[in-house]
This record gives C-alpha cells, structure tokens and sequence, in this order.
C-alpha cells in the first residue's frame, strides 16, 4: 500500500500534464492506474516467457532416455509387488501432503490477489484525490505558511531521491552481479541479470537469492574456485552497493545525510520488513525535517504579567 501511495505521489506531474486535455479526475486516474499495472505486469510477463523459453531449450532428450534406461533396469531387478507398494504409498503421501498444503496455497494466492487489489484501489483512489489529501495533512500543522510550503516542499525532494535513488541502486546491482556471473561463467547470465535487477528492489536478501544458487551449483558440478569467487563477489562487490552507494545517491538529490538514509534503510527493513527500505528512510528524513522546522519556529509567548509591588 506504501508503494502505491509513492506511485500515485511520482505519478502526479504526469497527472498535472493530462489535466490539460482531460478535464475528468476520473478518467486520468484510471489512464494512470492501467498504464501502471501494464508498466509492472509487462516486464515480468516478459521475464516469465524467457525463463519458459530457457528451460525448455535446457531439456535434453538424450539425457532424458538414459534416466528411463536406468529405471527400466532398477524395476527389471526388483519385485513387482514392492514396487507396487512403494508406489501406492507414495502416492498416499503425496495426497496427504496435497490436503494439508492446499488450503494454505489457496490462502496464500488469497492474500497476494488481495494485496494486489488493494494497490491497484490505492493507487488509484491517491491519483485522484492524493493532492486533496496531501493539501489537508499540511494545513493541519501548527506551522505558518512559509514552513509549511517549505517543509512540503524538503518531503517531495526527499520522496523523489528515495524512489530513484532504489532504482539506480538496483540497476547497478543488476549489472555488477551481471558482470559477476560472466567472470565465473554462469550459464545464461542475461537472464539471470535481469532477475537480479528485479530482485535487487528488496534489499538484503533480493540479490542473494539469484547469485547464491547459482555459487551453489557451480560447487556442486565441482568448479570449486568459481563458486567460491562467486560467493565472494555477491557478498562484497554486489551487496555492498545496498549499504555504499543507495545511502549517497539519495543524500546526492536531497538535502538527508548519508548516515540518515542508512539508519533509515536498517531501521525501516527491521520493522516494516522489505517495504521498510523506503518507508524507514522517509518517515526517519521527515522526522528529522519536522524536528528542524519546530525548532525554527517559535510562536511568541504570552507576556507574563507583571509581579503585583508592594
């Protein structure tokens, strides 16, 4: 709900800009709201296609009829009955692991579909009335008119640096852990490089789950050395760009310092959980700039009255 509330927000000179040529509220939220489920749905629409397309290319046939070979010859040595039983057993198994885990599968798609539903009715509701919205929560603050456009002013600067700065994080995470994956000759690095830059939106663990098992089978086929060099280069070169550059590229487009933005991520990713890495550093910045902002401003105090004299 947070991304799509950002959404809508880095939507809004685009909305300003339809407002021209359409006059309806409604109809530009709901041009936007489709233009952004194609924008996010498309890529991994496409990326689900490639991975379709490569493993079917991986199948190999040959392969395949020797793995039947070696089954026909395992049942030839053994007793019908057995393997009979084997089988029904397993298949009981299975039945019994399918009526336990179906009901949490169903829940689980429940709740994603919810969660996307939810989003897209954020983003869209935020598109349409998000600067009604925005314009009421400032008017509230006990602060005069100058710090209030001043402050509004600092809170779209530092929304902007979050979100782009996340981006080129994840691009150059891509490419470095695509690099990674070329030195030490992982199979179908394109691929996986561009898994990488959509993973690399959650920190800490995003990148990790593309270069960690591809380390993984490279120790497992016996390239000992280029796993290990793998494992090496994902942990130091490419995790470290979440932890280095982010904070520096965010604190380049605002006026937050570095340290803010990085007590913001790892405070944030601990409460909020993945969405923290751009919660944390906004609420922490906005803290501090509402911090600064009463400081600045003090409302004359009423005199005292004077000591009664004797």
């Amino acid at each position: 709900m947070v991304v799509a509330i950002l959404l809508a927000y880095l939507s809004h000179p685009i909305n300003r800009l339809l407002q021209r040529s359409i006059s309806s509220a409604t109809l530009r939220a709901g041009l936007l709201t489709f233009a952004a489920i194609v924008i996010f749905v498309l890529p991994l629409l496409l990326v689900l296609q490639q991975v379709t397309r490569e493993l079917g290319s991986s199948f190999q046939p040959e392969r395949a009829r020797q793995l039947l070979e070696k089954a026909r010859v395992w049942l030839v040595g053994h007793d019908a009955a057995v393997v009979a039983d084997s089988m029904f057993e397993m298949i009981e198994q299975g039945r019994d692991y399918l009526a336990t885990s179906l009901p949490s599968l169903f829940g689980s798609v429940f709740q994603i579909s919810l969660g996307i539903f939810v989003c897209v009715f954020v983003f869209y509701y935020f598109t349409k009335e998000g600067a009604v919205i925005w314009d009421a929560f400032v008017g509230s603050l006990p602060l005069p008119g100058k710090l209030k456009l001043e402050m509004s002013r600092e809170v779209a600067e530092i929304v902007r640096a979050i979100f782009f700065g996340q981006m080129l994080t994840s691009l150059a995470q891509g490419l470095l852990g695509g690099l990674g994956l070329i030195i030490f000759q992982v199979p179908k690095p394109a691929l996986l490089t561009i898994l990488m830059t959509l993973m690399a939106f959650f920190p800490f663990v995003g990148t990790p789950l593309v270069w960690g098992p591809a380390a993984l089978l490279k120790l497992m086929a016996g390239e000992t050395w280029q796993g290990i060099g793998l494992l090496i280069y994902g942990a130091v070169v490419v995790m470290n760009v979440d932890n280095v550059v982010k904070p520096r590229l965010i604190a380049m487009h605002s006026q937050v310092h570095p340290v803010v933005i990085l007590i913001g991520i790892i405070g944030g990713t601990q409460i909020f959980g993945f969405i923290g890495f751009l919660v944390g550093p906004l609420i922490f910045a906005i803290f501090l700039q509402l911090l600064r902002f009463f400081g600045e401003y003090r409302p004359l105090e009423t005199p005292r009255p004077p000591e009664p004299t004797a």
